[in-house]
């Protein structure tokens, strides 16, 4: 039989269209395991307080281990008791602040899953469906008749996959808030909003965008092992100390973010919240830091809604947000947009609970960035 030329090149076209990983890959599974702010924290169960066992939370950046791609659904007492295949934990930086390496690697792994699906269906009606949390999240994709080069692609569909990637890590900020469990039975009142998830979930997000930058045809295991080299060269650029200095600069914070007489899951372990959601995030707890930025601009000049956006739909029975405004509790669908809005009204019940600011203080900030490539 013999086969055309025109016949080859669309073909061809078409093939360089799917990326190898999208259809076999997996989403993230739930998140890591990891970490209430402070150290040694005590814990309870239903109220009862659970003598001779505290989390420790503290990891050495020498001690993180290999990343793995959707480690999220590793057993959550391997992962604090260090059993796991990666260690997680906080680390303290003085360019960054504390890093949440669980949030940084949590984000990374979403990039890496959301640019495998956009890159295949970019510019066609498309939708990402993800697990629900409070809220039924899907990102949609819109349709195009742009024709865009290889590159140009890749370029879109990587931009795409870090800011929505962290859009994620914002909602469940919210989410948790608002009362949602990962696992069921255990609140995470004490994790929403604390003052170093955001940051390291974008420092997660920029990292995973600069590998696939870089290498933007890697199998989720050779992600991992890029990932793995990328976030040690991000902490070894920020500034990352030892573990026992990380304790010496959490113990410092004790009575003014954390509360050590407080037990696990109590909200109120973490006295200090972070409820700004901008994209250009500030490290907490450290002077002159480093500031992250992603923008919702692309580099063709377009905004990401033309291509993408992450949408949140009403599931019926919504009881955890009846105490909302009405222009907010009865829209059936949210969208970023709203997103701040949701903090902020988390930010003013937090102050009516506890007869004070709960906002944590921000500090100076350097005029250097981590957006340019880590190498």
């Amino acid at each position: 039989m013999k086969i055309h030329k025109p016949f080859i090149v669309v073909l061809s076209l078409c093939a360089a269209l799917v990326s190898p990983h999208s259809k076999a890959l997996d989403a993230p599974v739930g998140v890591r395991p990891c970490c209430a702010f402070g150290q040694d924290l005590k814990t309870e169960l239903l109220g009862v307080p659970i003598p001779f066992f505290s989390v420790e939370n503290i990891v050495d950046a020498s001690r993180l281990g290999k990343h793995i791609y959707n480690d999220g659904s590793q057993n959550v007492i391997a992962s604090l008791l260090g059993l796991g295949d990666e260690s997680n934990g906080l680390i303290y930086t003085v360019k960054g602040g504390f890093i949440d390496t669980a949030h940084v690697r949590d984000t990374a792994d979403f990039t890496y899953y959301l640019y495998q699906q956009i890159y295949q269906h970019l510019g066609s009606d498309y939708r990402i469906t993800l697990p629900t949390e409070l809220r039924k999240r899907f990102i949609r994709l819109n349709k195009s008749k742009q024709t865009l080069t290889y590159r140009e692609r890749q370029a879109i569909s990587i931009e795409l996959a870090a800011l929505l990637a962290f859009r994620l890590a914002q909602w469940h900020e919210i989410a948790q808030w608002f009362g949602y469990e990962s696992i069921v039975g255990f609140p995470e009142l004490v994790s929403a909003f604390s003052p170093e998830d955001l940051y390291s979930n974008m420092l997660g997000a920029i990292t995973a965008k600069q590998v696939l930058e870089q290498q933007p045809d890697l199998s989720p295991s050779d992600f991992s092992q890029a990932m793995t080299d990328a976030f040690n060269d991000q902490l070894q650029q920020l500034g990352s100390v030892s573990a026992e200095e990380t304790k010496r600069h959490i113990q410092q914070l004790n009575g003014q973010w954390w509360d050590h007489n407080t037990r696990l899951p109590q909200k109120w372990v973490v006295l200090k919240r972070d409820y700004q959601l901008g994209l250009t995030r500030y490290p907490n707890g450290v002077k002159n830091g480093i500031p992250l930025s992603l923008s919702t601009q692309l580099s063709n000049g377009d905004n990401n809604s033309m291509w993408a956006e992450l949408y949140l739909h009403n599931v019926g029975n919504e009881e955890t947000f009846n105490a909302l405004p009405h222009e907010l509790k009865n829209n059936m669908v949210w969208q970023p947009a709203q997103f701040q809005q949701l903090a902020n009204f988390a930010k003013q019940q937090d102050h009516k609970e506890r007869g004070k600011s709960t906002q944590v203080v921000k500090e100076k900030v350097s005029k250097y960035s981590l957006t340019t490539n880590y190498l």
